[in-house]
């Protein structure tokens, strides 16, 4: 008979292979290899879940677009009346499968990765095959930072400046009222998508004790929530107050926060060789914890997407940070 390859292999390397390997469907088609191979999938500490979508309903693609409207027409307190207390349109607006069907087995992940469906792409603001649009959030029990940069077009720059064209003093120009309101829209339907993140996220870390990283990112690599080791810890310290208020709402509830914005007509990246057109960075910070801007806080990027153009996304928010002008506002809890 001759010798199977794979028993030459140890358990210890099985598991450093099913680590790298990560992905919870390739993981579990492993299962069918050999008993051996079966017995240990499930110990792997790392795993990658992409989550397909459900059926999409066609009506769904004009209600951000409705939305908007409603809001640039009337006072923004409107959206407080429009999100506060619907529990079944919020269960209603679920548009992926759960993800636990498929992590049940695996009990002993560290540190996992959700891929959600993008549902769509760009929100209804962000109209154009160029525009940009990316958001990064680090939670614990509720949010830590958030930072959201947006552009109406990002390309790849073809060719050199003119002579008029001179940006490396861009210190920020005035944005309209109707471009600030968009802003503040944008953000709030940012804000949105990664509170009902971090509620799904609170749900497998109950499900998941041995979990201490976690990451809730979308296929479209739009946005993402990221939890390390000590914001774990202090979930699952306070999971427990955090169901009762959470649950009708089925996301997390966004506190006060303190609101920086930045807005650039032009912003030229040289390093990375792209331009971006009607450029804003927005960085989020709860109330009282401490100024918005300073070097110090450059961590809190790290926005998604190709390797390219994620040095290019940290470029932009670096070099608009420097500007002189800024807007400063505050949100209400919601």
């Amino acid at each position: 008979m001759e010798e199977d390859c794979f028993d030459r292999l140890t358990d210890d390397l099985l598991l450093v292979i099913f680590n790298k390997l990560g992905d919870a469907k390739s993981l579990t088609r492993c299962i069918s290899v050999s008993k051996r191979f079966a017995s240990l999938v499930f110990e792997a500490d790392t795993v990658f879940l992409s989550i397909p979508p459900r059926k999409h309903n066609p009506l769904r693609r004009n209600l951000f677009k409705i939305l908007i409207g409603k809001l640039i027409a009337k006072p923004l307190h409107f959206f407080h009346h429009f999100i506060a207390d619907r529990p079944d349109a919020n269960r209603k607006a679920v548009s992926f499968y759960s993800p636990e069907e498929v992590l049940k087995h695996f009990r002993q992940v560290k540190t996992m990765h959700i891929e959600l469906p993008s549902d769509g792409g760009k929100t209804g603001l962000m109209e154009g095959n160029d525009s940009l649009l990316k958001w990064k959030a680090r939670f614990g029990s509720e949010i830590k930072s958030f930072a959201i940069l947006s552009a109406t077009s990002f390309q790849k720059r073809v060719q050199p400046l003119s002579s008029g064209d001179d940006f490396s003093e861009n210190n920020g120009e005035v944005l309209t009222d109707g471009q600030l309101k968009l802003q503040i829209v944008l953000t709030i339907s940012c804000l949105l998508a990664a509170s009902a993140r971090h509620y799904l996220m609170k749900q497998v870390l109950e499900e998941h004790h041995a979990l201490e990283n976690i990451i809730a990112s979308d296929a479209c690599k739009q946005g993402k929530v990221c939890m390390g080791k000590d914001e774990v810890a202090e979930v699952r310290n306070s999971i427990k107050s955090m169901v009762a208020t959470d649950s009708s709402l089925e996301r997390t509830r966004v506190p006060d926060l303190s609101m920086r914005l930045w807005y650039a007509p032009v912003l030229e990246l040289p390093e990375n060789g792209y331009i971006m057109r009607g450029a804003t960075l927005v960085v989020l910070r709860p109330n009282g914890d401490g100024q918005i801007g300073n070097g110090r806080r450059s961590g809190l990027f790290g926005f998604d997407g190709e390797e390219c153009e994620r040095k290019a996304y940290s470029e932009a928010a670096r070099e608009m940070m420097k500007m002189k002008k800024s807007y400063l506002m505050t949100m209400e809890s919601f």
